[in-house]
């Protein structure tokens, strides 16, 4: 049972894992296919296809023959059709009571040496934002979009990535250290793509923060099980990596990512809090990794981005999760130093953003979700390049969960979103508009 929890877990980052087996669905074409193969060699082979449709009320007819007229709603930046992604995973999970970037479990500590490995691919829209620097970012197939966005956005562009490439051992000395090494997701915020069954998002779209956090980086992360005392369970990890979407290093530096998570022996309640710090300019105007660093400059320029995440079950219906997220771009304000967006002499910028949802749980097959959301972005620095407006965004969403069949899922759901802040700035409907009501309706088929 602990290798098909483990997978679910490390797959995600997902934070909360029933101790269970695989749930329905994933899996299930592999396990025909090729029968016995999980069984005899410990890999599992499963994959996601996540589509959905959506219209909101701002665009024109002709803008949304185009992508990402939903910007700046991150998940289904798209309105009508939308593939937003294809994903398949082989993975050899570990025996192992720490998973870095995801939990402590509870039982007793692991005493024999153990090793695997995950990768994970991706093909849709949403593997634009998915590539990694220096990796799969200018993929011949992935051109010409992946050089010219404005022509991936007219031409609605599918691209290929490989977010996921690591390696991991477990070491069964001292309170057991758990190892991942490779590309991979770090495992920053409440909302982690994609969308296994087991994943903590609610809801088709994203939250602002969500836009914040990294979407993947290339090092290596350590963690272990600090305490287990019969109520609770407390890990800590702490791993060096290139930098944001980076494998290419842009500043000869790194970057330190970490966290502590803290559970509940029962699994039904957890805090997060994680981080990721380091440089975060490009050195030289030759190299411009843009639009995950958006500073040149010969000088460091330090960036810090936190989260404080928790999720609690408040009885066998009831469920609510939560996020605290800060951080802070430094800035000499020298000439030298350049934002590609608003010129020399950058000063600094800092953002945070709140989101809470609250979930109830109608029946097996069905569950009802609401969240609410606030992030302040005073700089307009925090969210490039589905925004630059200079103030406070706020949502609602409301939606639900239906289990359709054992291998499919949707999710429909409506949202508002509204901006205050600079005069001048107007974040929807194509700089029109200060506020948009956003519909989606999301398969998501396991396989």
């Amino acid at each position: 049972m602990r290798k098909p929890l483990a997978s679910l877990c490390a797959m995600l980052s997902c934070t909360l894992c029933a101790a269970s087996p695989s749930p329905p669905g994933e899996g299930d074409l592999a396990a025909g296919l090729i029968p016995g193969l999980e069984r005899d060699t410990g890999i599992k082979i499963h994959g996601i296809i996540d589509a959905g449709y959506s219209r909101n009320t701002t665009s024109t007819r002709t803008e949304r023959r185009g992508g990402l007229t939903n910007l700046p709603v991150a998940g289904y930046a798209d309105e009508k059709f939308e593939l937003a992604f294809f994903n398949l995973f082989i993975e050899k999970p570990l025996d192992s009571r720490y998973l870095p970037r995801a939990t402590p479990l509870p039982g007793p500590q692991d005493q024999d040496y153990s090793f695997g490995f995950t990768v994970g691919m991706l093909y849709g829209r949403d593997g634009q934002f998915a590539r990694t620097t220096g990796w799969d970012e200018h993929w011949g197939i992935n051109e010409p979009g992946a050089s010219a966005t404005a022509k991936a956005q007219r031409r609605r562009q599918n691209f290929y990535a490989v977010p996921d490439l690591f390696a991991t051992a477990y070491l069964p000395y001292g309170t057991g250290v758990s190892i991942m090494a490779g590309i991979f997701g770090p495992g920053i915020g409440y909302e982690i793509p994609p969308n296994i069954r087991l994943a903590r998002n609610a809801f088709a779209t994203k939250t602002y923060a969500f836009v914040t956090e990294p979407g993947t980086v290339s090092g290596i992360v350590l963690g272990t099980r600090m305490l287990d005392s019969g109520t609770s369970l407390l890990g800590g990890e702490l791993g060096i990596v290139q930098g944001l979407n980076n494998l290419r290093d842009n500043n000869n530096s790194k970057s330190v990512l970490g966290a502590l998570r803290w559970r509940t022996a029962d699994m039904r309640g957890w805090i997060d809090y994680e981080f990721i710090v380091g440089n975060a300019q490009n050195n030289s105007s030759d190299d411009i990794q843009a639009p995950t660093y958006r500073l040149v400059s010969s000088s460091a320029q330090f960036r810090q981005q936190h989260s404080l995440n928790g999720w609690f079950a408040l009885d066998n219906h009831w469920s609510i999760g939560a996020e605290a997220v800060a951080g802070r771009q430094d800035g000499d304000g020298k000439p030298g130093t350049v934002d590609i967006v608003t010129g020399p002499g950058f000063s600094g910028a800092h953002w945070w953003g709140v989101n809470s949802s609250l979930t109830y749980q109608y029946r097996q097959d069905l569950a009802f979700s609401a969240r609410a959301e606030h992030f302040s972005d005073p700089q307009g620095f925090a969210l490039f390049p589905v925004s630059v407006a200079r103030g406070s965004f706020n949502g609602i969403t409301l939606g639900l969960r239906y289990e359709a069949t054992r291998n499919l899922s949707l999710r429909p759901e409506i949202r508002y979103d509204w901006f205050t802040g600079n005069a001048d700035d107007r974040p929807f409907g194509n700089d029109r508009n200060r506020q948009q009501t956003t519909a989606t309706v999301q398969a998501l088929y396991y396989f």
